[in-house]
């Protein structure tokens, strides 16, 4: 844990990261250049293409609150037409809750606010409503995110399996790869968290449960190598967090409202980590996509690397 005082809930972060930095809701996706693209595609040595997502969940294991639903509509019904052959077609729908603890997804900007405020300063009320979704900041922005990715396995750094529930990277760690990381890039931090780990809130401190995470103080670290996403296998924050006397969620608070940087959440990492460990590498092509929802906070999602 670091070792500097607790901050104060009336004026921390004490900054504004990115406010204002460009002239739009993009966030740090702004640093997605034409150069920063290429550059990430010229990692690319054997073509090997390995999906990151976890299957969807119908269900969150420890509040059991319903996260994904599957109706089928037709299976199998016939389709009589005059002139055509007999054919068959099955059809369903889908239902999903985008945030929680399970299933792989980006957020959105609008996500989450601090003190009223949205990212770039906007007032929350007017960013997103209940009757309008989201009017600044909205996941149809992150729809396309081509960047060169680099895995931080912080396991593998410390030499165990996984980081236990309520155990968080800490910032010294990510300080000491950081010089890995150029801006564009898509920070992928592995905790080895798993659908299983999550335990129980013991009380209001921890209500979504205890969770493998990240210090807050590992977001400063990162954002001044101007990562555009941070990426885990995790909810991101370490639950509960050292700085839940100020927000419940400090990582989501400082990424998605003051420094614009786009989170995903929830990923697959342990086959892909092996992969990376047995071919002595950290970087490759990462791609990631939303689907286009114009007034949502996130969406579900299916990330890839290919090395």
């Amino acid at each position: 844990m670091s070792d500097k005082p607790l901050p104060n809930p009336e004026t921390w972060p004490g900054h504004t990261g990115n406010w204002n930095r460009w002239p739009n809701d993009l966030g740090t996706l702004n640093l997605l250049t034409p150069e920063v693209i290429l550059k990430a595609i010229q990692t690319v040595k054997s073509g090997k293409v390995i999906s990151l997502s976890r299957p969807v969940t119908d269900r969150e294991p420890i509040r059991g609150d319903v996260c994904y639903e599957h109706t089928m509509l037709n299976a199998g019904s016939w389709d009589l037409e005059p002139d055509r052959m007999e054919s068959l077609n099955s059809a369903d729908h889908v239902a999903f809750r985008t945030h929680g603890m399970v299933n792989t997804h980006l957020d959105a900007l609008a996500h989450v606010g601090h003190d009223g405020k949205g990212f770039n300063g906007i007032d929350f009320q007017s960013m997103v409503t209940k009757d309008e979704g989201v009017k600044h900041g909205a996941i149809d922005a992150a729809r396309g995110i081509v960047t060169r990715g680099v895995l931080i396995d912080i396991p593998r750094m410390r030499g165990v399996s996984h980081l236990k529930p309520g155990e968080f990277v800490k910032p010294d760690e990510i300080e000491s790869v950081a010089h890995q990381l150029e801006p564009g890039d898509a920070a992928l931090i592995r905790t080895g968290a798993t659908l299983e780990d999550g335990i129980p809130p013991t009380d209001e401190s921890c209500r979504h449960g205890i969770w493998q995470g990240l210090h807050p103080e590992c977001v400063e670290v990162l954002a001044t190598r101007d990562i555009a996403v941070l990426a885990t296998d995790c909810p991101g924050d370490v639950f509960p967090s050292p700085y839940g006397h100020i927000v419940r969620s400090p990582v989501h608070t400082l990424c998605l409202t003051y420094y614009g940087i786009h989170l995903l959440h929830n990923m697959d990492l342990e086959g892909f980590a092996k992969t990376c460990e047995r071919e002595t590498r950290s970087t490759f092509l990462f791609v990631v996509t939303s689907l286009h929802l114009e007034r949502a906070t996130g969406s579900l999602t299916s990330p890839v690397a290919i090395l």
